[in-house]
């Protein structure tokens, strides 16, 4: 694969004899990995723009946008402010697309990945009108010959056959026509139908795991590997819900990671990144029950939401999280404790008449902010589980 292509933008210069300008470097191998992984086809595009609707970056088809600004654009519209998100509408080159996109962590890009629509569903398309094309003939085909046939040889399996092809109509690809002991006229007939069959639940397949990886994208952040924001919010209103009907508890904890900001101002994003990475394995590792959701809250913010566990379940999973933070050692100078920590906000509460889901996470955070109070490191609860009310 070539190097990539500097991306250079004008800047407004301080004065008028000190003239400006910002050169970057974006890498798009892994975008390229993404491409692969998704069977891109013609048509697709990956952008990478800033909040301000400036085009940072993209693949060979779309680099002659690098650099302009689009924040006018129906289509920079149409992404909105939203960090992540799926939208469907003309990207800037007027093609219809599905589009994808997430924000970069640290900074105000966000990566843009578009699957060209028309394209998708375009050899779906044809191979429908072809499949159809082909029932036809050879229905105006055994129509002639069940003239001459009797009822065994001829009307039976055409009205077998028909059955399957309307099964396929119906968006149901998994019948076969059947390969009984008929005339021999009727064996291209059954394998057109089998192939047609066949290749359409290939294409609906591929389109299932474009849609997916879509999906994911959505969903997951992309730096630690766990749920994002807008997942975690989705999950805690469900198990919220549930918890208040089944009369049982919710827990939360709230960890963030001690003194993050001198940790990346000492030895750089980079770095700040592998630790994030580090203590999201933790937290994988952590999340030992069926229902347990780890996510990434936001910054060196973490959350794990454990439906079903109380107190004292939750202060277990807290301080086995702590203490396996602490085990890696990772030296952070700027830090008391000379290496990294985390602090964590306990809570645990039965949803009552007139509670929503935020009670938790204030409660999680009120902790959290305790645990800091008392000199970090350390796992704080912020009550025991509160029994509510039925009336």
């Amino acid at each position: 694969m070539p190097p990539p292509k500097p991306s250079s933008l004008r800047a407004a210069a301080p004065t008028a004899s000190v003239p400006a300008a910002v050169v970057t470097s974006i890498n798009l191998q892994w975008v390229s990995a993404l491409i692969v992984s998704l069977e891109r086809r013609t048509g697709s595009s990956v952008l990478l723009i800033d909040s301000a609707g400036t085009v940072l970056a993209g693949d060979p088809g779309t680099a002659s946008w690098s650099g302009k600004r689009v924040d006018d654009t129906a289509f920079f519209k149409l992404l909105g402010q939203g960090d992540e998100g799926t939208v469907r509408g003309e990207g800037l080159d007027g093609v219809r697309r599905i589009f994808g996109f997430v924000r970069v962590p640290s900074s105000d890009a966000r990566l843009v990945v578009g699957l060209n629509e028309a394209e998708v569903l375009q050899r779906t398309d044809r191979e429908l009108l072809f499949a159809y094309l082909q029932l036809a003939f050879f229905g105006l085909l055994v129509f002639v010959i069940a003239w001459f046939g009797g009822e065994r040889l001829i009307v039976d399996p055409i009205r077998s056959l028909a059955r399957t092809a309307e099964r396929f109509g119906r968006g149901d690809l998994r019948p076969r026509a059947p390969r009984e002991a008929w005339a021999k006229e009727f064996a291209p007939l059954t394998a057109a139908l089998n192939n047609m069959a066949q290749r359409l639940a290939e294409r609906e397949q591929q389109l299932r795991a474009a849609n997916n990886h879509l999906q994911e994208l959505a969903t997951s952040d992309a730096l630690s590997g766990l749920a994002n924001r807008r997942s975690f919010d989705a999950r805690l209103a469900t198990d919220w819900q549930r918890a208040g009907k089944l009369r049982r508890p919710v827990a939360l904890l709230m960890i963030d990671v001690d003194y993050f900001k001198l940790f990346n101002d000492r030895y750089g994003h980079v770095e700040g990144d592998v630790c994030l990475r580090r203590i999201s394995k933790l937290l994988r590792e952590t999340a030992t029950g069926e229902d347990d959701l780890p996510a990434r809250y936001g910054g060196e913010e973490f959350a794990l939401l454990m439906p079903g566990a109380d107190i004292d379940a939750a202060l277990k999973a807290g301080e086995r999280l702590r203490r396996a933070v602490e085990g890696l050692c990772l030296t952070h100078a700027s830090s008391p404790d000379g290496q990294v920590t985390i602090s964590v906000g306990v809570a645990a509460l039965v949803p009552g008449v007139a509670q929503d889901a935020e009670h938790l996470v204030e409660a999680a955070d009120i902790a959290l902010y305790g645990a800091k109070r008392r000199g970090r490191n350390t796992v704080v609860a912020h009550g025991a589980v509160v029994l509510a009310e039925a009336s």
